[in-house]
């Protein structure tokens, strides 16, 4: 990517920058997704510095915010079934884990992942970046549920993940709804160092995430169909579909991989599958970090293990206007438009920043 001379020397400053590549690792892409196969990314893939499990989606979302009403977890219940497989392991490789799965209860999430750490003889930070609404005033305490927005979320973007990062250098980041892409955008910023005005890299950034987002989609799991001759493989291939993972420069350069001589695909014809997902305008795919354009995207193989992802572009209106608020049924006929929202994030040991931001209803 060209970035011109001056900007390529700014981005070259090493004192801000704390890695010149980062890999990140999809281990999960939905709620029903298996531990065992992030598990298996971990053993063999070396060097992974951040794992994201992204386990939530609006249909998830309405069932936890339903059992939470009702007096059960609003958090994943399967929070403590992939933090016993996987902790073990992070914490030998020193690999941070990033996750939605706090879903309308981070807190909650935090606590039984801090029993189970405990319990398992880790001695760990578990951080927690969500959203906070306060309809009334700036200067009110700012509280998650009120009874006129409740079960609301705003897909937030990596800017709370990223402070997160920052303050806590957490080994565990759990969340509550945030843009999927930005799950994974988080650390490329915390890591390499851009800033928010670099809409290359943020839209580089972006497409990586997307790619990732949704698991083994992009590595066959979706592909596979027997009746098609240039899309059938055994399904002795499919059993060992690989997670993917991707290597991101400093300079927003982006290569795809997934275990080496692993079965599934990992080629032209299934990233072009996965970039065209819930995409919408493929010129304008807006997130809440940047609005990228991804129509001259491309894809250029290395090996059957790895193929290069580039062509993303900044939209000529790089910056979103308005954030996706998902607004239950029951509260429909409240509509706030451009409610305060802060985004508050809590660490363990009690640090907390509240960052005021405008949210629009949909």
């Amino acid at each position: 990517m060209d970035l011109g001379s001056a900007h390529e020397a700014e981005f070259g400053k090493k004192s801000w920058r704390r890695r010149d590549v980062v890999r990140i690792g999809c281990g999960a892409g939905f709620a029903g997704d298996r531990p065992n196969a992030a598990l298996r990314l971990l053993q063999q893939v070396p060097d992974m510095h951040y794992l994201v499990l992204e386990c939530l989606a609006e249909r998830t979302l309405s069932t936890r915010y339903e059992a939470f009403v009702a007096g059960g977890k609003g958090y994943d219940p399967r929070i403590s079934e992939w933090m016993r497989l996987l902790l073990p392991e992070t914490a030998k490789r020193g690999v941070c884990l990033i996750t939605n799965m706090g879903a309308v209860d981070p807190l909650g999430a935090q606590e039984e992942v801090l029993k189970l750490a405990a319990e398992l003889g880790h001695s760990i930070t578990v951080a927690v970046a969500y959203e906070v609404l306060d309809t009334h005033s700036v200067n009110s305490e700012p509280t998650y549920f009120e009874d006129e927005v409740g079960g609301c979320s705003t897909y937030l973007g990596a800017a709370p993940l990223v402070q997160a990062l920052e303050t806590s250098k957490p080994d565990v980041l759990i969340t509550s709804r945030v843009a999927d892409a930005s799950l994974f955008l988080a650390p490329m910023i915390y890591e390499l160092g851009w800033k928010w005005e670099d809409w290359e890299c943020l839209a580089q950034g972006t497409l990586a995430g997307h790619l990732l987002e949704c698991g083994c989609q992009l590595t066959g799991g979706y592909f596979m169909h027997p009746a098609d001759p240039q899309r059938s493989f055994s399904l002795g291939q499919l059993l060992q579909t690989s997670l993917p993972y991707a290597d991101v420069a400093w300079d927003g350069a982006v290569t795809l991989g997934k275990i080496e001589s692993s079965g599934g695909e990992l080629s032209i014809a299934t990233c072009t599958q996965q970039l065209l997902y819930e995409i919408g305008d493929p010129a304008g795919y807006i997130t809440p970090d940047v609005v990228v354009n991804f129509s001259h995207v491309s894809f250029e193989p290395l090996s059957a293990d790895r193929i290069i992802a580039k062509g993303a572009q900044p939209a000529a209106q790089s910056a979103p206007k308005e954030l996706l608020r998902l607004v239950p049924k029951v509260n429909a006929s409240r509509v706030f438009k451009l409610a305060t929202t802060f985004l508050a994030i809590f660490f363990l040991g009690g640090a907390e920043a509240c960052l005021p931001m405008s949210a629009a209803v949909y």
